[in-house]
């Protein structure tokens, strides 16, 4: 801050009251100081500026204990109506606010507000940690000024740049759910997932079921050649060629992330369970009489709040380089739209 005030000609606390955006400073000075400290470098500890706001009395919750929740929807809750989004969410706030820090929603897709803006809203304001949502468009580049701030994401709907990342564990989901199956006697499989799903995942779970395809499904090297996998993936144009390639193809058990593939089949007169039955990648209770994997996108939120705190203690800015990325172990949950009986032992 003695480096800022030098070069703008103006003293520390004055640098102080203009990086915090105070009234009492004129906006052409505050604009002037804030660019001198973007010149310099300029980075505050946020765990130092909370250290001294505690001392000061103020409020625990102040902007340097922020971390902005960045989404880039059509609108700015309809992610709220997502359950796996809104749970990762919940994980998350839940995560922060037990460490003292606080999670705030920010818009990116206000027709006034574009990546570069948020940048500079979020770094005047002190906040130095960056939640990136799932994206709406799979792979889309996101131009933010990445090197402020903390970043992390959920999933792989953002690939550039390619940040810290949290995500479920989906090659491992489905290589559990073909092993359930297989064991409790089921014969021909089909898995069934809209196309851009399977990109958002990055083919893990395509790549899962090519894998069993090849009868390589189980480590003790089983290779029985009456198991047999079948793949659709589907848009909105072939949606409704879902119930004659489960014809086609016998299916016993069709796999998806999607209930309407399920509504589909019954509207083309399938009982489900009955004539086919039914497992989902993508558990959730408002559809528990579904069997399939649990994300727990909760623990998902979490994990991306660790890396993100992290990186802030750390002192680390800016896009890494050498990325991590932590997955999460999803959970079998049972349920009647499997109808036969899944074996204890896997």
């Amino acid at each position: 801050m003695k480096d800022v005030a030098e070069t703008a000609g103006v003293s520390p606390s004055t640098v102080c009251r203009a990086l915090n955006s105070n009234p009492q400073i004129p906006e052409n000075t505050r604009k002037r100081i804030q660019q001198v400290a973007d010149e310099l470098g300029y980075r505050p500890d946020p765990l130092l500026s909370a250290f001294a706001s505690r001392r000061r009395g103020r409020n625990v919750g102040s902007n340097v204990t922020t971390i902005a929740y960045v989404t880039n929807f059509s609108k700015s809750l309809v992610w709220k109506d997502n359950p796996f989004y809104e749970r990762c969410y919940q994980g998350a706030k839940k995560r922060v606010e037990g460490l003292g820090y606080k999670l705030e929603h920010f818009w990116m897709g206000d027709p006034e507000m574009s990546p570069m803006r948020l940048s500079k809203i979020l770094y005047n304001r002190g906040i130095l940690g960056m939640f990136v949502a799932p994206m709406p468009h799979v792979r889309e580049p996101v131009d933010m000024d990445w090197g402020k701030f903390s970043c992390a994401t959920v999933g792989y709907s953002l690939m550039s740049p390619i940040l810290h990342r949290s995500t479920p564990h989906h090659f491992h989901a489905m290589q559990e759910t073909l092993k359930r199956l297989h064991n409790s006697g089921y014969k021909r499989i089909g898995l069934c997932i809209f196309s851009d799903t399977s990109r958002r995942v990055d083919e893990l779970w395509l790549s899962g079921s090519l894998l069993a395809q090849n009868h390589r499904l189980l480590a003790t090297g089983d290779t029985r050649k009456d198991f047999y996998i079948s793949n659709f993936l589907f848009n909105d144009d072939t949606l409704k060629e879902v119930s004659a390639w489960c014809q086609r193809e016998n299916l016993d058990v069709v796999i998806s992330d999607n209930p309407q593939v399920m509504h589909e089949l019954e509207s083309a007169g399938f009982s489900v369970p009955g004539d086919v039955d039914f497992v989902t990648l993508n558990w959730e209770k408002q559809n528990s009489h579904i069997a399939g994997i649990d994300q727990r996108p909760e623990h998902i939120g979490a994990a991306s709040m660790d890396l993100i705190i992290g990186s802030l203690q750390r002192g680390e800015r800016g896009v890494p380089d050498v990325p991590l990325t932590t997955m999460v172990e999803g959970t079998w949950v049972d349920g009647p739209s499997l109808t036969k009986k899944l074996s204890s032992t896997l």
